[in-house]
């Protein structure tokens, strides 16, 4: 194991804090997480957790492009203060498989409630089916069992993408979302983990019930609720040469059943533009879900309808059926994008985001929250002047890649919030710690 002590670079940081006058600035700990050279090894696509048996154990994971051409994953022991990276085997020929020799990305981690580990990574192969594995730790991260295969596609056709795990704490299992797409048709499924998140059921069918002029179904997302469902936040593409979703769309997986129905579409969408203006890297809008304690169902999206991108919150207490009260939580001429939330059992909403400037082509990393019951989202930011573009893969024919999402992960007492940001080697992995 590569055992690096990261130490955050904190003169090199500038932080602002934002937050209402009301509640006070929040307590922010920053720090490199990653902190990997060369100046072409970027990292993207980042999650993090936080170990609900020992809140200063957490673990990050991210698309790594060194030597394992894997997900990569860093743990630490006391809050945040120093990281441990390594990269995870049994996905890619540098880790002992040869049939995925594209590579291995699109992390996702969680615990669950007893402290185990779940990682979840994504291996595609150049000539063969793609493929979503499973791994699992007892030691806060620094092992890992085997890797195990718990999805792939039949064919070539039939890419798995946009796979995200989540945890259900209310039912003590793992929740996987992924999309089935052959270039023409997208149509997305769930795994659902045993207590132990080594054994899965499924796949189910998401949105199977939802009639319109859709042709993809992607971009979800998963959260499981008091009473055993599990709800799941779908982007509908109406119009596969527009970028975003047209609408997102909320189903349920009831206790018993074998697909997600009842689907209720929350909000129509303005697509945003695949590149906004200074940008050559791409955005996104995915929608995210999360259930309280009391069974209220919140719903995170980006909207471009007002011509910048902003953030709407939208709200169920009737256990999904409607969605009538839906807040806006940014305005003004910056524009909000890889939305994430996490929702507290209390209710309370938390929020990462790159705040971007079309002025400048920067942008800032943000946290924001939603006091249980507000209206209202305060603001604070934890990087500032990220510079997309800087991050690889870099020349001619090639585009900057600031992956599909950022991390977040929420107790009552503790956010942790992963992003790519600036480092002094590369475009690196950063996180932080708040306390409410």
């Amino acid at each position: 194991m590569r055992n690096r002590l990261l130490v955050a670079l904190l003169a090199a940081l500038a932080l602002v804090f934002a937050a209402s006058a009301a509640e006070g600035a929040p307590r922010v700990t920053p720090t490199n997480i990653s902190n990997d050279g060369p100046a072409d090894n970027g990292d993207n696509e980042v999650d993090i957790a936080i170990n609900p048996t020992n809140s200063a154990n957490m673990i990050a994971g991210w698309n790594d492009y060194g030597v394992g051409n894997s997900c990569g994953v860093g743990w630490t022991m006391d809050g945040g203060k120093t990281w441990h990276t390594d990269w995870l085997r049994g996905m890619t020929p540098a880790g002992g498989n040869p049939t995925y020799d594209f590579g291995a990305g699109d992390p996702s981690v969680g615990f669950l409630n007893d402290g185990k580990a779940v990682f979840t990574c994504n291996a595609w192969s150049n000539t063969k089916p793609t493929a979503i594995f499973v791994t699992t730790s007892t030691n806060g991260g620094q092992t890992w069992a085997p890797a195990q295969l718990v999805v792939s596609a039949a064919t070539k056709a039939g890419n798995l993408d946009h796979p995200m795990m989540t945890i259900d704490h209310y039912g003590n299992r793992a929740l996987i979302a992924y999309t089935a797409w052959s270039g023409f048709q997208a149509n997305s499924y769930a795994l659902v983990s045993d207590s132990t998140g080594s054994y899965w059921s499924g796949p189910y069918r998401i949105a199977a019930d939802y009639k319109s002029n859709a042709p993809d179904v992607f971009d979800e997302s998963l959260a499981g609720a008091p009473d055993g469902t599990i709800y799941s936040t779908s982007g509908i593409w109406k119009h596969v040469q527009e970028w975003s979703e047209q609408s997102v769309v909320v189903s349920q997986l009831r206790p018993g059943e074998t697909a997600f129905t009842h689907s209720v579409k929350v909000r129509d969408l303005v697509p945003a533009p695949i590149t906004l203006p200074g940008e050559t890297w791409r955005t996104s809008m995915q929608a995210s879900i999360g259930v309280d304690a009391a069974g209220t169902v919140y719903e995170l999206t980006g909207d471009y309808v007002s011509g910048n991108l902003h953030l709407y919150l939208a709200k169920s207490t009737d256990h999904g059926a409607s969605f009538p009260n839906q807040l806006q939580l940014t305005s003004g001429s910056r524009d909000q994008i890889m939305p994430w939330m996490a929702v507290t059992p209390g209710g309370r909403v938390d929020t990462i985001y790159y705040d971007y400037s079309e002025s400048t082509g920067l942008m800032d990393v943000d946290y924001g929250q939603v006091a249980a019951g507000g209206t209202t989202m305060s603001q604070t930011v934890l990087q500032q002047n990220i510079n997309g573009e800087s991050q690889p893969p870099r020349g001619p024919g090639h585009s900057a890649f600031m992956g599909d999402y950022i991390g977040i992960d929420s107790t009552q007492n503790l956010v942790a919030l992963a992003w790519t940001g600036n480092g002094p080697l590369s475009q690196d992995v950063w996180g932080a710690t708040v306390r409410p």
